[in-house]
């Protein structure tokens, strides 16, 4: 996987300066100052897809000409609807989870493709990209960096299938290609934007190994009588859906889901009270709750 990058950070950098520009204006972007910047011909394959799903003549088109006209809920399904722009904490991170788990990703892929889709809108302007397009590409890419690899035609079906439930699958037409090299120029486009950097280190090896020395520490009719690993592994995976990822460590995130889970069902470690400093300071030192 390593080797694959960095062959496709030489392909996109180029030998020198003519290779830099033949290549950026193939892989749809360009560098300034640091700082990736998308072709133009991205930038219109987005705002096309986006007008599309957005025109009224689309009838029930969704986003990116894909069918059905809203997703679950009562919003609109286009990427930015008739109330313009949203904000970072609307943006559709549910389609990441919905579609993981529905191409049977793993625990740890779903949360890299999270972190990818919100790293990346943190690096650029949420109004220059769809948000949808971004996150059928942020699947795409986690698939191959945990080594999960995934197609592009399951990941469009599933995403056709989250914004019309009664809908078939999308014909091999010219809309489908369109859609699926949108995402394959998306995935370079986010790899420079996030500078080839997309393995993170996730909370799930620090909340597994605390779950299990809590387990052996608590009492076994308490721990039996509460489900506290499963409330714990499920505040895990809801932390995804915002931004929790990027500003705080991993061991960090794993504590304190932990800690609100034994809260929830009011579990009390035991000699927590004559302990000379607090229970989750033993796996994190650096840590104060408050």
């Amino acid at each position: 996987m390593t080797g694959t990058l960095i062959r496709r950070r030489k392909e996109l950098l180029g030998a020198g300066p003519a290779g830099r520009g033949g290549a950026e204006e193939r892989r749809g972007g360009t560098q300034t100052g640091g700082t990736a910047v998308p072709a133009a011909s991205t930038l219109r394959l987005c705002r096309r897809l986006r007008d599309r799903a957005a025109s009224p003549s689309a009838g029930a088109a969704g986003p990116h000409g894909i069918p059905g006209g809203r997703r679950r809920g009562s919003r609109s399904a286009g990427p930015r609807g008739a109330a313009g722009a949203r904000s970072q904490s609307a943006l559709p991170s549910g389609e990441v989870h919905h579609g993981g788990v529905k191409l049977g990703m793993r625990s740890i892929p779903i949360a890299t493709a999270c972190t990818i889709y919100h790293k990346f809108f943190c690096e650029t302007n949420l109004d220059a990209y769809d948000p949808y397009l971004i996150a059928m590409s942020s699947i795409y890419l986690a698939g191959k960096v945990e080594e999960q690899h995934l197609r592009t035609r399951d990941i469009i079906n599933v995403s056709n299938r989250y914004f019309n439930l009664s809908g078939e699958p999308l014909e091999l037409d010219s809309r489908f290609w369109e859609l699926r090299d949108s995402i394959v120029q998306c995935e370079l486009l986010m790899l420079r934007v996030l500078r080839f950097q997309v393995s993170f280190q996730h909370p799930h090896k620090y909340l597994l190994h605390y779950l299990v020395s809590l387990k052996n520490w608590l009492n076994r009719h308490s721990w039996q009588r509460t489900p506290v690993a499963v409330t714990a592994w499920a505040l895990l995976r809801d932390s995804y859906h915002g931004g929790l990822c990027l500003r705080f460590q991993a061991q960090h995130i794993a504590v304190a889901v932990l800690y609100l889970a034994l809260q929830v069902y009011g579990v009390e470690v035991p000699a927590e009270v004559e302990a000379e400093k607090p229970w989750w300071q033993i796996y994190t030192m650096d840590t104060e709750i408050p």
